[in-house]
């Protein structure tokens, strides 16, 4: 009975220990909510301004010859096919790896257009070569050299963002019917789009007669489907998942996909130049 006594009086001190012990474990994280994301936005338009009375000897002209100029950040495209190089990277992902656009055959597929619209494509390697000859002076010189009508200077190719504070997603409520939702977002999350830029210019006259830029937006024809994990109003940037990887920012845009925007731009500028 006597033990039995000092049991119950232990009993407030351990008690007590229990309350300290359960008050002193931090509480459990949250789980972070995946949303299917539902994303749609346009691209900038596009800008074509040409001086039409300057481009249009171009139509009159049986195969103008034209080169198309690269920036002076990748000279090395002139060095190597970039047929080669863009074969280095592996084959086994559509995603470019590095982000970096100027790693893809963007130059041979604007050749190839200019080609197939009619155009005399001289060689980039002996044009720059003669631009980097200082006893060179002025332009009319370069057409007597290159026996060149145009330049096309491919200006600028570039990842374009477009900001997001929220995303739709889709739940299925009572009798099946879908419940379009919109999640807001505490931060600024971000989908990216592409821009390419040209400028013509007339070698003979050393005249800027046109300047060419075309934007692109995977999500304006059709909306965009990526995963968004969030906590609360805390939410990631939008993914998707292949395999173990999240694929995220401007690696959601494939390769394939730069390759026929440059194509179709491509096929955009040609038919422009002539009209």
């Amino acid at each position: 009975m006597k033990h039995f006594s000092s049991f119950i009086a232990a009993m407030p001190v351990v008690a007590l220990f229990l309350c300290m012990a359960i008050a002193s474990t931090p509480p459990k994280a949250p789980s972070p909510v995946v949303f299917d994301g539902i994303f749609s936005y346009k691209a900038d338009r596009d800008e074509v301004v040409k001086n039409t009375a300057k481009v249009g000897f171009i139509k009159n002209s049986v195969s103008p010859s034209i080169v198309l100029r690269v920036p002076h950040v990748n000279q090395q495209v002139l060095e190597q096919d970039k047929n080669t190089n863009a074969n280095t990277i592996s084959s086994s992902s559509n995603f470019d790896p590095n982000n970096t656009l100027y790693d893809l055959n963007v130059y041979n597929t604007i050749e190839k257009e200019l080609l197939k619209g009619g155009f005399t494509v001289r060689d980039r390697a002996l044009f720059d070569k003669v631009l980097g000859d200082k006893s060179v002076s002025d332009y009319s010189k370069i057409k007597e050299l290159t026996e060149t009508d145009l330049i096309l200077e491919l200006s600028n190719i570039q990842y374009v963002p477009y900001a997001f504070n929220e995303f739709s997603y889709h739940t299925k409520g009572r009798h099946g019917v879908i419940k379009t939702n919109t999640h807001n977002c505490a931060h600024t999350i971000y989908l990216y789009g592409l821009k390419i830029e040209f400028k013509l210019i007339r070698v003979k006259d050393n005249d800027y007669i046109g300047s060419f830029t075309y934007n692109y937006s995977p999500c304006n024809n059709a909306p965009c489907n990526y995963l968004v994990s969030c906590i609360g109003d805390n939410c990631s940037e939008p993914y998707i998942k292949q395999g173990d990887v999240k694929i995220t920012a401007q690696r959601l845009i494939t390769r394939d996909v730069i390759t026929r925007f440059v194509k179709e731009s491509s096929q955009n500028l040609v038919k422009q130049i002539l009209e």
